[in-house]
């Protein structure tokens, strides 16, 4: 899944899925850091350039207090928000004409593990932010940075770190070199980018270029064929991705052993749990799902105010794409709708455009699966050439960009020629799920055939959906099974099919 800290809402005129999104403003910072695992510390430098901006409002974590290093400027306190993480606010006014500004800070961030139940026998362990000794885990959610809402950032990042330590973040890197108090590395990002991570440990570095992409494995303890082993799968499942919806929108893409157990994707990596990464079935499952959030998250990043879409795409076109090119793709889905069935109740199901991420059964049942289905359907809808045609024009006009179900929408009428507004509306804003039954059925001999008659029933709460009901008819006499679409717009509606033989 997706790394995610904020729900961005500001600029965003929300009119049911009609929705006008204002693309967020860039900001570069320049960041030099120097990490103190041993006293759970850090000391950064950040020189950031705005643009046609004069005051700029920015959250910082409270662990840190910061200073202006340059003229024309000025900097006020303006609050502070208490929370799991308390952060403070603050205010630069710049002079006419200056549109950069640096700032100093230092100071702790520890912050402790917490844990979260999200079904019966299945807790994950959480954590905000950290420096420590195992390990360094930082993104805006605990504001290591100057987080400046409603923005997205390009930045230099160069971290000084102690001997044997390597940091790791999105975009191209590293660019390793020694200095007097241990490493320095270097990271860029010319991309936008929604977030900007600090990960840090001590790690053995593997890497293998292909293509111009870098494959990466970053290994809490030395594995040669570890490492290999996800250095090839790497590029596997980047050319059939590239193939099916576009260029890989990064230099790099990194596997980070992480030092608890995750399954996070952030642009250009992911990090993942030091006993995850050693099973094996994960090179065919979870890890090709983390690679492709490049394409969905973190490449079209998510607008989600208007509902988070790319854990539904993301797990069609991965997890089920896989167990579909294996012959296994009904059994998958039957096991996502067993789980939606199972997991999802009047008493806690929402809607898909209020699904922003998991944390519990219920929201992955929504989240995932249904909204899975939700493609699937529009696949079967469009057919396999216009659904891909669309997934490749929303990637290339979108790519760096915050996008919604709204864009989707508007990409797929494009390449379709169809008005989806009906479809889009009933899956994405009702709650619940059809459930069918088939009622009634009677044969009757016609003179050149036969024909079969009976009900289909809607038997769910509220009101009907409009489906498209597939179909199959199996017959007598070595006759080809007929396979069909019914379109059931009610509760209860009668059919009648013209059959060749019994």
């Amino acid at each position: 899944m997706t790394k995610k800290f904020i729900i961005r809402c500001i600029g965003l005129l929300y009119i049911g899925l009609n929705c006008v999104y204002a693309q967020p403003g860039v900001i570069n910072h320049q960041l030099q850091v120097k990490l103190i695992p041993a006293q759970q510390s850090l000391q950064v430098t950040d020189r950031i350039a705005l643009s046609n901006h004069q005051t700029v409002d920015f959250s910082l974590h409270a662990g840190l207090q910061p200073q202006l290093q340059s003229s024309g400027a000025t900097l006020i306190k303006t609050g502070h928000t208490a929370g799991e993480v308390a952060l403070e606010t603050y205010r630069v006014q710049l002079d006419q004409g200056i549109s950069t500004f640096t700032l100093r800070y230092a100071g702790n961030i520890a912050h402790d593990f917490s844990s979260r139940v999200e079904s019966p026998g299945k807790e994950q362990k959480l954590l905000s932010g950290t420096i420590a000794t195992e390990g360094v885990f930082l993104d805006g959610g605990v504001a290591w940075y100057p987080r400046i809402d409603n923005t997205l950032q390009v930045f230099t990042l160069s971290v000084e770190l102690p001997e044997n330590w390597i940091a790791i973040s999105q975009g191209k890197g590293p660019q390793l070199e020694s200095v007097s108090s241990g490493n320095r590395v270097t990271w860029m990002s010319r991309n936008p980018q929604d977030d900007i991570y600090l990960i840090a440990g001590q790690y053995q570095f593997y890497t293998d270029s292909k293509k111009g992409v870098q494959s990466q494995v970053f290994l809490r303890q030395p594995d040669t064929q570890l490492a290999q082993r996800y250095l090839d799968v790497t590029q596997h499942y980047l050319n059939l991705y590239e193939q099916l919806i576009g260029d890989y929108p990064y230099a790099k893409f990194a596997l980070v052993e992480n030092f608890w157990e995750t399954g996070y994707g952030m642009p250009s990596f992911t990090l993942l749990g030091p006993r995850v990464i050693r099973l094996p079935f994960i090179l065919h499952s979870a890890y090709p799902h983390e690679i492709l959030h490049n394409w969905w998250g973190n490449g079209v990043f998510v607008d989600y105010k208007g509902g988070n879409w790319s854990e539904g795409l993301t797990a069609y076109l991965a997890d089920h794409l896989i167990r579909e090119q294996q012959g296994e793709g009904v059994t998958y889905r039957r096991a996502a709708l067993q789980r939606y069935a199972s997991y999802v109740r009047s008493d806690n199901d929402f809607p898909l455009l209020e699904f922003v991420s998991r944390h519990s059964g219920s929201s992955q049942s929504v989240g995932y699966d249904k909204s899975m289905m939700f493609f699937h359907m529009l696949r079967k809808k469009l057919g396999d050439q216009i659904f891909i045609q669309g997934l490749r024009e929303f990637y290339t006009r979108n790519l760096f960009r915050v996008a919604g179900f709204a864009d989707l929408q508007r990409t797929f009428e494009q390449v379709s020629s169809q008005d989806l507004s009906g479809f889009f509306h009933q899956w994405l804003e009702s709650k619940g799920a059809p459930a069918l039954t088939i009622e009634g059925l009677q044969v009757s001999t016609l003179e050149n055939g036969y024909s079969i008659e009976g009900i289909i029933r809607q038997t769910q709460s509220g009101p009907a959906f409009a489906l498209d009901v597939p179909v199959i008819v199996y017959m007598q006499e070595g006759a080809e099974p007929q396979q069909l679409t019914l379109a059931v717009n009610d509760k209860s509606q009668q059919f009648s099919l013209q059959l060749p033989a019994r």
